[in-house]
């Protein structure tokens, strides 16, 4: 059933509210302006509202009950969405990100192997040990802009980890693919519901931007082994058993670089914004980190002793999770919060709205690493920054460890003054990034 007219085909059972919106646009010009805002506003109507944007309808579901069905106990009702395939479209096509049902379970299990958690410790060293060799090319007085900082460090990390090689020389490749992405989703883009094959600026960029990164990736893969210990050994053994073929190896490592690497630096990123704006919570995490290391780099082992910093990622994590948004397609007619949906119907999930919601969280806006320490009631589903059910963020267990390791190793050796001209905002597109300038002085811990 095409998305518009899924609300046409309720037209006869009982409705969800839908919140105002304007002639043509529906909810789409105030989702574009300030997609954030928006979402909360429109929460306030119910835990299932009705939503259209030009071309498509949607339903926002912001109970966690309903979220846990949707991800979870009745997954297999549901499917990525029209949305998300669109995405990715051009870049990952061959990826798990863009993938359904029989396909997306092979490339699932091809992938499990190097993202199990005896995998990713044997990755605990090199991530501290790349993060201390980026933090000494700083110098204290030093000005930096800390989002490009971070993007760097993570590409870092993911190239050695994930393929095996040194970025060095070759970070434009990764990075330009990965603006040109972020671009070509921007809600506000002008062109943004022209098809792709409109040659725009943004798509010729794009189209520019992929074909560089997919010859660097087919590169790498080309001079690279099976069973070496990375995620591209790992890949390389499947395709000889004949599990998975190179175009799929090709856009897995596609994606997993570039979602990989600007996940992990929006949240360092802002992890430092809120230590900056709270030095309580910097003092606590220092202390913790000097008794902990003892001057050395954390290991995967230390994971665990490292609890302060692991409740700084978490709450960094709630307040700002990259992806601040699910979206899922139903395969079949549901039921959700008493509501009949038909099949066809596209559910937003958003992350942003039930990690702020005060029906689960004490000052919701608050930056407060503590409260993970007190007991709470709160469901499950209220907290989901890696989605959830069987196609949650494989590379989760991956990212946790990275961040509490790369920031223990950071907040041990340095300390980051944090600005930003005025408040904080975001550019409303595929992931969290800083709208303004994040600049960072570094000062001695």
């Amino acid at each position: 059933m095409p998305e518009t007219d899924v609300h046409s085909a309720m037209s006869g059972a009982k409705q969800p509210p839908i919140p105002d919106g304007v002639p043509l646009m529906g909810h789409g010009l105030a989702f574009a302006r300030d997609p954030w805002t928006a979402m909360r506003e429109w929460a306030t109507q119910g835990d299932v509202v009705a939503l259209s944007f030009p071309g498509r309808s949607m339903y926002m579901v912001t109970d966690p009950a309903l979220i846990e069905r949707v991800l979870v106990s009745d997954q297999d009702k549901f499917t990525i969405s029209r949305a998300q395939r669109e995405t990715f479209e051009g870049i990952e096509d061959d990826a798990v990100t863009a993938t359904e049902g029989d396909r997306w379970r092979r490339l699932r299990r091809a992938l499990q192997p190097a993202f199990e958690w005896e995998a990713v410790r044997s990755y605990g060293d090199r991530m501290a040990e790349h993060t201390a060799a980026h933090l000494d090319r700083w110098t204290a007085g030093e000005q930096l802009d800390l989002w490009a900082e971070m993007r760097q460090l993570t590409l870092h990390i993911l190239a050695d980890t994930l393929l095996g090689v040194e970025v060095g020389g070759d970070e434009p490749t990764v990075h330009e693919a990965a603006d040109a992405l972020v671009a070509k989703t921007d809600f506000r883009r002008p062109g943004q519901l022209l098809p792709d094959w409109v040659p725009t600026p943004t798509q010729r960029r794009f189209d520019r931007a992929v074909g560089n990164l997919d010859d660097y990736v087919e590169t790498v893969i080309e001079q690279s082994e099976p069973g070496n210990e990375t995620v591209l050994g790992v890949l390389l053994e499947a395709q000889e058993r004949g599990d998975v073929s190179t175009a799929e190896v090709r856009d897995n490592l596609t994606a997993l670089l570039l979602a990989g690497h600007d996940s992990s630096a929006v949240t360092l990123s802002y992890a430092w914004y809120e230590l900056s704006n709270n030095p309580s919570v910097r003092t606590d995490i220092g202390d913790e980190v000097a008794s902990t290391l003892d001057g050395g780099v954390p290991a995967a082992d230390e994971f665990e002793a490292l609890s302060t910093t692991r409740n700084v990622v978490r709450e960094t994590l709630r307040l700002y999770p990259p992806a601040f948004a699910t979206s899922r397609e139903a395969t079949e007619p549901v039921t959700l919060g008493g509501y009949d949906l038909p099949a066809g119907t596209q559910v937003m999930l958003p992350q942003w709205v039930l990690h702020r919601d005060g029906r689960f969280w004490d000052a919701p806006d608050t930056f407060d690493p503590a409260r993970w320490e007190r007991d709470s009631a709160r469901p499950e589903y209220a907290y989901f920054p890696f989605s959830g059910g069987p196609r949650h963020c494989i590379g989760m267990r991956f990212a946790r460890l990275e961040l509490v390791l790369a920031l223990a190793t950071m907040v041990d050796r340095v300390d980051l003054e944090v600005s930003v001209e005025g408040d904080l905002t975001f550019r409303p597109s595929l992931s969290l990034r800083p709208e303004n300038d994040v600049r960072a002085t570094v000062r001695e811990p």
